[in-house]
């Protein structure tokens, strides 16, 4: 898919938005100004502060924490009394554990009820989804001089609050979400107000003024001053939907301070809708960026305690994390309850170390890890490899194009479970989705990879969608995708290269590859196969299967290794079928040590 934004993005701004590396919480380092999230605690943050003891072992896996208050209980008793101490109790907690911080106070329906007492109109709202919205039937009317009198004046005490702190404590401070709607989501309502004068379209000037107008108020008081600025966080800022914030956080914010973004919602579930463009707008500031330098953090609601995400728990968490890893999230602030679980569960505190070790690959010149696991996403808006003259108009509520595109993958065993669901976006998926769906509309197309590119992936392999058949709690997190190859089409051997700059200046003084794959078939042979500078291309590992239908990975280090993409189609290495048995693989993991 093509993305307008993302060529308007590049010729339109210049602006060079790298991040400082910030040092650690109470490390003994002076810094000219407060600096963004360090590249070392990307990875899984505690949304609640789940875990007690963050010196536990066991809780290895967070590295962070996010603490947000709501205005109502920062000044329940008028407008002339503050009371931080929820965010000074975490950090507290934080400057003893070593964490760094995300801030942030939701406003809008968490209003201090005593706004409607001193000039701020009551708006009352009905929603389409009062299952879901009933708990915000009341809101206040931004717009009003009281509302914003009052809200700016939050803004300013609360970063007095934040500045004033010890210095081992103003530290462990991170960033703060900039939050002008409705639980941080940017927009006034969730609902329709009762009454129509105070109906406030997302899209209408008024609307976006007024998020200037508290954009400028957050940059002031917490970016505009002498010492200890404080790198704020915005959300609906796209280009697209957003073109007037976008322009704002652009060409306002200062570059040496930075900013980061809300990102996305991509570490909640699989195969949403809208990962594909959401990927190709952002990751080229977000991975490897050529000027322009951004982080983003996104939060993971309740939704894994949903049908979709529950009918295998350790599956979901699995792919969930990988999508938050293609579409480059850096801080995966994850609820307190999935926190917990994941606390409990080794298997599912296992996948956020690997979104821990992933996330934090993000210049190939020093990258310790690449990686390739293997997915192909049937995506229905793309007209190029899905032709609507053969599948169907290519509309987003069009349910026989989806119809029609995964019956062409049938034998692979792809499946529409919900077939509706691909027409409700990606909110209401997570949300009320009750099965797997192959097809989706605009989801991420191909691998989920970070510097390791499979070439020509579908003219050397064929997809697989849940591999060993109907998934259910007892699968395998690996059952849902896979690549395979296919004899009977001469898709014999898969090839693959790293990143340009990987090794340009620091050659590789030892790879170990970690190989995912289904021994299915007893007997069954492939191979591992690099240059080591002699004319063919060597062998590492030779496999043979038992045949016991279970997933098992190949360890081997290569120490050997010449990277000049002299193999077939610039590859640097294969795999290969060495029989005429399909071998089936999740992916290819590598591990780097290099020369010193």
């Amino acid at each position: 898919m093509k993305n307008s934004g993302m060529t308007s993005m590049k010729n339109q701004f210049g602006l060079f938005l790298l991040f400082i590396a910030a040092p650690l919480c109470n490390m003994n380092v002076v810094q000219a100004q407060k600096a963004a999230v360090p590249i070392s605690t990307y990875g899984v943050w505690d949304r609640g502060e789940g875990i007690d003891d963050y010196s536990d072992p066991k809780a290895d896996f967070v590295l962070g924490i996010e603490v947000s208050d709501k205005w109502s209980n920062v000044q329940s008793n008028g407008p002339d009394k503050f009371d931080f101490s929820t965010f000074q109790n975490t950090l507290d907690r934080a400057a003893k554990y070593h964490k760094i911080v995300k801030v942030s106070i939701n406003v809008g329906p968490d209003s201090p009820t005593w706004l409607y007492d001193n000039g701020v109109p009551l708006v009352k709202v009905v929603s389409s989804k009062p299952e879901k919205h009933a708990k915000f039937p009341n809101y206040p009317y931004y717009l009003s001089d009281a509302y914003i009198k009052y809200y700016f004046e939050l803004i300013k005490q609360f970063s007095l609050f934040l500045r004033n702190q010890p210095k081992e404590k103003f530290d462990c401070i991170a960033f703060v979400q900039v939050k002008t709607g409705a639980t941080g989501d940017e927009a006034p309502y969730k609902g329709e107000p009762i009454d129509k004068k105070y109906v406030i379209a997302n899209k209408k000037a008024e609307w976006e003024d007024f998020r200037l107008e508290s954009f400028a108020q957050f940059k002031k008081y917490f970016n505009d001053v002498n010492n200890r600025q404080i790198v704020l966080v915005f959300n609906a800022v796209d280009p697209d939907k957003q073109p007037i914030a976008y322009n704002w956080v652009m060409n306002t914010i200062d570059p040496q301070i930075g900013f980061g973004i809300k990102g996305g919602a991509y570490n909640r579930g699989h195969h949403l809708s809208g990962e594909q463009s959401f990927k190709e707008q952002w990751t080229p500031y977000l991975i490897n960026p050529k000027g322009m330098k951004l982080f983003s953090a996104s939060e993971m609601d309740e939704s894994w305690n949903k049908a979709i995400f529950n009918i295998n728990t350790e599956l979901g968490f699995y792919w969930s994390a990988l999508s938050g890893i293609n579409t480059g999230l850096s801080s995966y602030n994850a609820s307190k309850q999935a926190i917990i679980y994941a606390y409990e569960h080794k298997e599912i505190s296992d996948i956020f170390r690997m979104f821990n070790k992933y996330a934090q690959q993000v210049y190939p010149a020093t990258t310790t890890t690449a990686f390739s696991v293997f997915h192909e996403g049937l995506n229905a808006a793309d007209t190029v490899k899905f032709p609507e003259k053969k599948f169907g108009k290519a509309s987003e509520k069009n349910l026989d194009r989806y119809s029609s595109i995964c019956k062409a993958y049938e034998s692979r065993g792809a499946k529409m479970d919900d077939l509706k669901a691909v027409t409700i976006g990606q909110v209401n998926q997570r949300e009320q989705q009750t099965g797997y769906n192959d097809v989706g509309w605009d989801i991420a197309e191909g691998n989920y990879e970070r510097f390791l590119t499979q070439i020509k992936p579908d003219e050397t392999s064929i997809g697989l969608f849940r591999v060993r058949g109907t998934i259910d709690k007892n699968s395998s997190k690996y059952d849902r995708f896979a690549r395979s190859f296919e004899n009977s089409t001469g898709k014999n051997t898969m090839y693959f290269k790293f990143d340009d700059e990987m090794f340009a200046n620091s050659k590789p003084e030892s790879l170990r590859f970690t190989i995912t794959w289904l021994d299915k078939n007893a007997g069954s042979t492939w191979s591992l196969n690099y240059n080591n500078g002699d004319k063919s291309m060597k062998s590492a590992l030779n496999v043979k299967g038992i045949g016991d239908n279970q997933w098992k990975t190949q360890i081997v280090t290569i120490n050997d290794a010449i990277i000049d993409r002299s193999g077939k189609f610039g590859s640097d290495f294969m795999l290969v079928n060495t029989d005429k048995v399909d071998d089936i693989f999740n992916g290819i993991e590598v591990d780097i040590t290099r020369k010193k």
